[in-house]
């Protein structure tokens, strides 16, 4: 098994992707000035969950203001033609042809598609707040924080070989499948979570699955009534269960954040531990290519 603690594990990281999640904090562009409200915002691709988190300040088309249109995917899709028609100014952010803010595509995108909202939206203060609660995070998950000191190195051994399940509270919206996208994009691993209707799921498929070996780990995030009845149901129907207590954050979005971002050093880590690339800027860019 690789050790996560010697240098030369790391060297499978040809395009620096412990830097990009080092430097998260603070990139990506900043608005050159103010927008008018109202606002809204409709994301695609990449800048999906961003939209989906605005939702607690903006709507998601605006007939006047600014409409935001976060283009991250390979199509336009309809939510982009609805803003065009919307009568509002249409700011553009992605990597498209023709944006009037250029992102690049990274698994970490999606932080800087909310960042730059929460700028351009007078959200100045919800945006200190998540990054103080990533900083605190990357003191204690970089690579040079021993495996005894570091979650997310601790919890991608735990993860090494298992399928993970996350079991996330309704207040994170979307957070489940931003974690799915992480894990997927860095780690090159699977992970699934249940659908709304979580018990039935877990006392048949998941108990089916457990009687045939799958080895799946739970992993519980947050402590609400939710948790504590799938903990319940799940100890005797999955390999491992591992609970994830709320970060140390102020704030639902900051909480949220923060659980993504050590996430995505589990998700690293967890490349590592498979000895794979954790960027994939190769693989997306032949498909680029070929749309």
């Amino acid at each position: 098994m690789r050790d996560l603690d010697a240098q030369e594990t790391y060297l499978v990281d040809r395009m620096g992707v412990a830097f990009e999640l080092r430097d998260l904090v603070g990139s990506g562009p900043t608005p050159q000035g103010p927008y008018a409200g109202p606002y809204g915002v409709v994301g695609l691709g990449e800048g999906w969950w961003a939209a989906r988190l605005a939702q607690d300040w903006a709507a998601e088309f605006t007939h006047s203001g600014t409409q935001f249109v976060l283009e991250g995917g390979y199509d336009l899709g309809e939510g982009g033609l609805y803003a065009a028609a919307s009568g509002a100014e249409i700011v553009r952010l992605g990597w498209r042809e023709h944006v009037e803010v250029e992102l690049l595509p990274s698994p970490l995108s999606s932080y800087r598609y909310l960042r730059f909202l929460l700028l351009a939206t007078g959200q100045s203060d919800q945006l200190a707040r998540i990054d103080g609660a990533l900083l605190a995070e990357r003191d204690r998950l970089r690579p040079e924080v021993g495996l005894d000191k570091n979650p997310a190195k601790f919890l991608a051994y735990s993860l090494l070989e298992r399928t993970p399940m996350f079991v996330v509270p309704r207040r994170y919206p979307g957070l489940a499948e931003a974690l799915q996208q992480v894990l997927a994009r860095i780690g090159k691993s699977l992970s699934f979570t249940p659908p709304p209707s979580a018990l039935e799921f877990f006392l048949t498929a998941l108990e089916a699955r457990h009687e045939q070996g799958d080895p799946i780990a739970a992993v519980l995030l947050g402590d609400d009534e939710r948790k504590r009845v799938a903990q319940e149901i799940l100890e005797s129907r999955v390999d491992t269960l591992i609970e994830l207590p709320e970060p140390e954050a102020e704030g639902t979005l900051a909480k949220a954040l923060a659980y993504w971002y050590r996430l995505a050093w589990t998700a690293y880590y967890l490349a590592l531990l498979y000895g794979v690339e954790p960027g994939d800027w190769e693989a997306l860019e032949h498909l680029r290519q070929a749309t």
